[in-house]
């Protein structure tokens, strides 16, 4: 018998095999690509606590307990807590009554801090004028001044101001014991500061460049230069420098010191923390401007799902 079917030509052959390559390389882009679809791509996590990790002297995560993962400060009062699924985790839910109490053992960091940078995530209420007391947020006390203590963040009312009602008026409070205004006294109300909102806030102090400095969501608010530079005095001429605590010897987060210790008149217009708090961190230094951003970015990443 004879072979009727014509010879294949060496061109057809090579043109037959290129066809067959290429057909499996578009085969191979193609499951590449179905593949990398369907691999999750979330944004990059980062620990916050990489951020300045050698100045960051306390860090309450406030996840089901008030515990500072620092150097393990435990509070020896909590009456009254409880905690609410907040930005990482659970965080602490402030209500009358409730608050931590530390004792700082002699050697801890925030008894004698020269400067500072306290960070933390805030949902708070506003306090409008003459309707409620004003919260305590956090105190390192004084146990000559059980008052204003040595570092004191606490809400004061709107007033009569131009700052919208959606806004939270924040007051800062910090001792340099032995000149004339040894008690700094700054009130920052602005509408960045946002009432009844997730906010991260950053107000710290910088015995460097001896300036007073707030970021909410990474970003430095401009603050009048009044309320951002720091002086030992009234003649403005002496820079204020490093801080000088005194007497520093515990911690209270959600309620001023008289109404915890009952020592002293309470007045009416102070009152508790009602507010969530979540995250708190405090640093033995100001945070430059880069680094506030680097710790709220970083914050973002492990916000709850």
């Amino acid at each position: 018998m004879f072979n009727l079917q014509k010879p294949i030509s060496m061109k057809k052959i090579n043109l037959i095999s290129g066809v067959a390559v290429v057909a499996v390389i578009l085969g191979m882009s193609f499951t590449s690509c179905s593949s990398s679809n369907n691999t999750p791509t979330g944004p990059k996590k980062t620990d916050p606590s990489t951020i300045a990790t050698a100045d960051l002297v306390a860090y309450f995560p406030f996840n089901g307990n008030g515990n500072d993962s620092i150097t393990g400060l435990t509070p020896t009062k909590m009456p009254s807590v409880t905690y609410v699924t907040a930005r990482r985790g659970k965080g602490f839910q402030g209500v009358a009554n409730a608050y931590f109490l530390y004792n700082l053992p002699a050697a801890s960091k925030l008894r004698t801090l020269k400067a500072f940078t306290v960070s933390m995530w805030l949902n708070e209420p506003p306090a409008p004028q003459d309707v409620v007391p004003t919260p305590l947020l956090l105190q390192i006390t004084n146990d000559s001044d059980q008052f204003w203590g040595n570092l004191t963040l606490n809400q004061d009312r709107l007033g009569t101001t131009a700052l919208p009602v959606d806004s939270i008026n924040l007051k800062a409070v910090f001792q340099k014991f032995g000149v004339p205004y040894n008690l700094q006294f700054i009130n920052f109300p602005n509408p960045a500061v946002q009432a009844s909102k997730w906010i991260h806030l950053i107000f710290e102090y910088d015995n460097v460049t001896s300036t007073f400095n707030v970021f909410v969501n990474g970003v430095k608010l401009n603050l009048p230069s009044g309320w951002t530079n720091r002086f030992t005095d009234a003649t403005s001429t002496t820079p204020l420098g490093d801080l000088n605590f005194v007497h520093a010897s515990q911690l209270v987060i959600g309620a001023w010191m008289q109404e915890v210790t009952g020592v002293g008149a309470v007045n009416t217009w102070q009152g508790w923390f009602t507010g969530t708090m979540d995250e708190l961190r405090i640093y033995d230094r100001a945070l430059t401007s880069t680094e506030a951003l680097a710790l709220y970015t970083a914050e973002v990443t492990q916000l709850n799902p």
